[in-house]
């Protein structure tokens, strides 16, 4: 299994007892990074300084665990675009946290987002 637990600590050790299927932290990793993009994208339009940091921080903290947790022997291609892809991610948070960029953290969303769908299926068909 993928050790997860960094990562799932900052978003909610809570929620890892209801784990029913071994993909499950990775599909609430996912939760975790979309829901914290939305309060961030909040504090941004509250010009709340405090919240989009905190939120782009722990959104930062998920994706770097899920990029660190990628097996590149057994995931191959997959691995490889995916930790492109969560590269990608982490530049553009970057970006989003400097430019105060809403649209950005939403653009995020939306590629967690399909990922997390792409997740389901996968634990669906296990």
């Amino acid at each position: 299994m993928v050790n997860t637990a960094y990562a799932l600590n900052s978003y909610s050790q809570a929620k890892v007892a209801s784990v029913d299927h071994p993909l499950d932290p990775i599909i609430m990793l996912y939760d975790g990074a979309i829901e914290y993009l939305n309060k961030a994208a909040t504090g941004i339009k509250l010009k709340n300084l405090q919240i989009k940091l905190k939120y782009i921080k722990r959104t930062l903290a998920i994706i770097t665990e899920l990029d660190r947790c990628l097996n590149f022997e057994a995931g191959g291609e997959i691995a490889v675009n995916l930790h492109n892809l969560y590269n990608y991610m982490m530049r553009e948070l970057v970006l989003a946290n400097i430019h105060y960029d809403a649209d950005k953290l939403m653009h995020i969303s939306g590629l967690l987002g399909n990922l997390r769908k792409a997740w389901v299926e996968v634990r669906n068909k296990v």
